[in-house]
């Protein structure tokens, strides 16, 4: 999540607008989602990794890492979906057959390009300028302070953690199994009362500077252009269509 966040604040796309960005990413996904030709999953997939890479800067160890996850529950499916167990004279695993290995890489194909997709705008987009965003056309302002308190709770949970951890490696906690088990049970009771008094500082904090219940941001986001928005919908519309005639 660090990584992700760090991406996103330090892109040489984060001052583009919000409108644009999502603009490509649910082009992006519907395309994955609705072509049938995994030719145009695959050409998703590398268009949204070229746009995070080479156009947004993103540092490719940094997009590797932040794909390892996700894609190692599709691995773990098409796992599922490659191979057949047999209980009939005993337990017999196998390669399924050609039908359901063509549906598990159908479906590797698809995961691989709605998560490539999602990950453009993770990747490029601050949290904060998709939640302003969102408030800008009908978002009610609590929930989205609501969303930026858990966000900020979030970092708060894994800065105590973090510490806590090299904290225990200071002390040897990790030298034994039982020292492991030990220390990490100590660590998780008291993550909580340490988290909430961070949050308590935090809420001094807001009120010393005036906080009124409403969290302001300062944004130097263009405003997004139409133009650039209907050429994104137009290229992902041929790329679709090219699918379908191919």
């Amino acid at each position: 999540m660090r990584l992700i966040d760090r991406a996103a604040q330090t892109n040489r796309w984060r001052h583009m607008p919000t409108a644009e960005k999502l603009a490509v990413s649910l082009c992006g996904l519907a395309v994955a989602a609705l072509s049938p030709s995994p030719g145009v999953k695959g050409a998703v997939f590398l268009l949204m990794g070229g746009l995070v890479m080479a156009g947004a800067r993103v540092r490719p160890a940094d997009y590797l890492r932040a794909l390892a996850v996700p894609a190692g529950f599709i691995a773990t499916g098409v796992a599922a979906q490659a191979v057949t167990l047999s209980l009939s004279g005993g337990p017999v695993l196998a390669l399924a057959g050609p039908e359901a290995m063509a549906r598990a890489l159908s479906f590797a194909a698809t995961g691989f390009a709605s998560v490539s997709a999602l990950l453009f705008l993770a990747l490029t987009t601050p949290l904060t300028r998709l939640v302003e965003w969102l408030e800008d056309r009908g978002l009610n302002p609590h929930l989205a302070d609501v969303a930026l308190v858990m966000f900020r709770m979030i970092w708060l949970t894994l800065d105590c953690l973090e510490s806590g951890e090299r904290a225990l490696k200071g002390r040897l906690g990790h030298r034994s199994f039982r020292g492991i088990l030990t220390s990490h049970g100590l660590l998780l009771a008291a993550l909580l009362p340490r988290v909430l008094a961070r949050a308590r500082r935090l809420e001094t904090g807001l009120a010393a500077r005036g906080y009124q219940g409403r969290l302001v941001f300062l944004s130097g986001e263009a405003p997004a252009r139409s133009a650039r928005v209907w050429l994104t919908l137009a290229a992902f519309a041929g790329l679709f269509l090219a699918g379908h005639l191919a």
